[in-house]
């Protein structure tokens, strides 16, 4: 009987699978290749967006920079139309409390004159009264009578004239009193719109620096509201 045959069966086998591999690839290898695209993709993908997400973001704070400098210009010109109502109610006031000074001079003038014309009157009154005294002292018909009672006349008609002029000087002061009365209450206004455009230029100064538009709000608040006592004031005699 011959001899058998010994077939080397793993170098078969081995040859087998390498010629397998050849044809079809080693495996994982297709998972691989076909993977490595998708992460490829996936890459860009990200790239993408973190791209899309800067531009975003510098879309954003290109915005908002802009939308800070606006509001900025807005905070300026509102600072410097309050400062130039401050100017003119500061103005006015002024010289409002130099007209109410003006007329408290003259007040007291008047009154000043007022009274030396009823010491005067008074005066006049005591000589009048003095002559008719020495007239009744004397016999009626007689020429010393007649020339007392005649200067008591004369003083008398003086002391009628002196007490016209008395009343007279006395209601110019009254008078002079109510206009000095209606420049410092006009004067009182303005200083109160002077003294809120001030608070609001400070507040938007203070807005200004924090960055915080209700402190602005707030001033302007206070700005218009002395702005409006500015025309009131201006308005009322």
């Amino acid at each position: 009987m011959p001899d058998e045959i010994e077939v080397p069966l793993d170098e078969v086998q081995e040859h087998i699978k390498e010629l397998h591999e050849k044809r079809h690839g080693a495996p994982g290898k297709p998972q691989e290749a076909e993977g490595h695209p998708n992460a490829e993709h996936h890459d860009a993908e990200h790239h993408d967006a973190e791209h899309h997400d800067a531009e975003h973001h510098d879309a954003e704070h290109q915005g908002g920079a802009e939308g800070g400098k606006s509001w900025s210009r807005f905070v300026a010109l509102s600072t410097a139309i309050l400062a130039v109502v401050a100017a003119i109610g500061a103005l006015q006031s002024g010289l409002l409390v130099n007209e109410a000074l003006l007329q408290k001079n003259e007040q007291v003038s008047r009154l000043t004159q007022a009274s030396d014309a009823w010491n005067y009157y008074q005066a006049e009154g005591l000589k009048a009264l003095i002559y008719q005294t020495a007239a009744q002292a004397q016999p009626v018909a007689s020429p010393v009578a007649q020339s007392d009672l005649a200067q008591s006349k004369h003083y008398l008609a003086k002391q009628t004239q002196l007490k016209q002029q008395a009343e007279a000087l006395a209601a110019q002061s009254e008078s002079s009193s109510r206009k000095a009365e209606q420049f410092l209450s006009r004067h009182h206004i303005f200083a109160f719109s002077v003294s809120l455009c001030q608070i609001a230029i400070a507040l938007s100064a203070v807005a200004a620096l924090t960055q915080r538009r209700r402190i602005w709000i707030v001033g302007l608040v206070a700005g218009a509201v002395g702005t409006a006592l500015l025309l009131y004031g201006f308005l009322v005699h």
